[in-house]
């Protein structure tokens, strides 16, 4: 039933923004009534904080397999791919997305939430980009990951604003392309 619910969650915030999310609205689409919402959640803001962690988790589980690789470069091309993921990257998600990050000045706990994630996220692409720059001559590996993971950040607010114009696959395709250029002698194997 929680799944369920952090399901119309997505739904209505994608739909409605954030202000306009209601516990009302998410209890009509996940098919159950006001009261086991405040019961789960206590409050709007505790669900609209247990969907964030539910889409950050999620996040964290499709980019973790990567890490698993001993070849740096595959790992920074399964970062990459996983922010394309059929799972993670829909037009609903980066909808909530957009609508968290929107608020991190404004909550605190979303300021934490993003940044924690976001940190570790970070940290897995810069120590990939550090074991590729012996085989790829890369001086700032640090630079490479900022790049690589500010191209995919540029790519999701295009598909954001641009709707079915813009397709996923046009964005993996754009990411790869961009990972190509900049470790041009291992271009082949990507």
């Amino acid at each position: 039933m929680q799944a369920r619910i952090i399901d119309a969650v997505v739904e209505m915030v994608a739909e409605k923004s954030i202000s306009g999310t209601t516990l009302a609205n998410v209890a009509s689409a996940a098919g159950v009534s006001q009261g086991v919402l405040v019961f789960h959640f206590k409050s709007k803001e505790g669900l609209l904080t247990q969907a964030m962690v539910r889409l950050l988790e999620e996040y964290r589980q499709a980019w973790q397999p990567a890490m698993a690789s001993a070849d740096p470069l595959e790992r920074i091309v399964g970062l990459v791919r996983a922010d394309f993921d059929p799972a993670i990257c829909t037009r609903k998600k980066l909808a909530l997305w957009f609508a968290f990050w929107g608020e991190t000045a404004a909550k605190p706990i979303y300021n934490r939430l993003a940044s924690e994630s976001e940190e570790e996220r970070f940290q897995a692409m810069k120590h990939a980009c550090e074991d590729v720059a012996g085989i790829a001559r890369i001086s700032d590996p640090v630079g490479l990951a900022q790049s690589i993971d500010a191209h995919t950040d540029g790519l999701w607010l295009q598909m954001h604003l641009q709707g079915s114009d813009f397709t996923r696959e046009m964005g993996l395709n754009s990411a790869l392309s961009h990972v190509r250029l900049l470790l041009p002698e291992l271009a082949r194997r990507i």
